[in-house]
This record gives structure tokens, C-alpha cells and sequence, in this order.
């Protein structure tokens, strides 16, 4: 029978462990935060990692997940507008567009991409 000091130790020593499968969101608006709350609410990850060039967005939506994660089994949410936060990723989710102007459709964007 393991005494309540082993006990304690082990359980410190588990939480060291490299996430085995992190997820990566690039783009943190409608699509991007749409597939980040899919990928929590099915259990897919046990790291979840989003990286958006606007700051302040990345910083709102990472706090709105982390504080929904106690009804997740997805133990870390990490979020920064460098690429080191995808170190170790299995899979990256590119959901980033060109900025949308007002009036301008979904076609034209999509056009737009093609042609560049």
C-alpha cells in the first residue's frame, strides 16, 4: 500500500507528461472558434493551441475557453500570436482568411484568393 507521500509525488510526476495529442487553431474567428469548441466538446485533444495575429481577440476567446474548460476534459489551453505555441502539434486547423471588406461577398473573396 503506497503511503499518502507516494501518492502525492506520483500524481505530480503525471502531470509533467508532453500532450500525446495537441490540436492546433490557426484563426480565432467564427469558423476557427466553431471548430476549438468541437474539438473540446468531442474529447479529441488533451492540448488545444490557437494562434491569431489579433491579440486582443486571441486573448478573449482563449480566456472564454479556459474559463468553459472545467466542463471539458482538455486539461490545457495555450494561445499566442507566435507559431511556438504549435510546437508538438498532430494536426493544424488553418481556418485564417484575407480580411473581409464590407459588401464584399464570399465569392469575390474566394475569387480573389484564386487569382493571386
Amino acid at each position: 500500500m503506497a503511503t499518502l507521500k507516494d501518492q502525492l509525488i506520483q500524481n505530480l510526476l503525471k502531470e509533467d507528461n508532453i500532450s500525446q495529442n495537441k490540436i492546433t487553431v490557426i484563426g480565432v474567428g467564427a469558423i476557427g472558434m466553431t471548430c476549438a469548441i468541437s474539438i473540446l466538446m468531442k474529447d479529441l485533444a488533451d492540448e488545444l493551441a490557437l494562434v491569431d495575429v489579433m491579440e486582443d481577440k486571441l486573448k478573449e476567446e482563449t480566456m472564454d475557453l479556459q474559463h468553459s474548460s472545467l466542463f471539458f476534459r482538455t486539461p490545457k489551453i495555450v494561445s499566442g500570436k507566435d507559431y511556438n505555441v504549435t510546437a508538438n502539434s498532430k494536426l493544424a486547423i488553418i481556418t485564417a482568411g484575407a480580411c473581409q471588406r464590407p459588401k464584399v461577398t464570399g465569392i469575390c473573396l474566394i475569387c480573389s484568393s484564386l487569382l493571386k
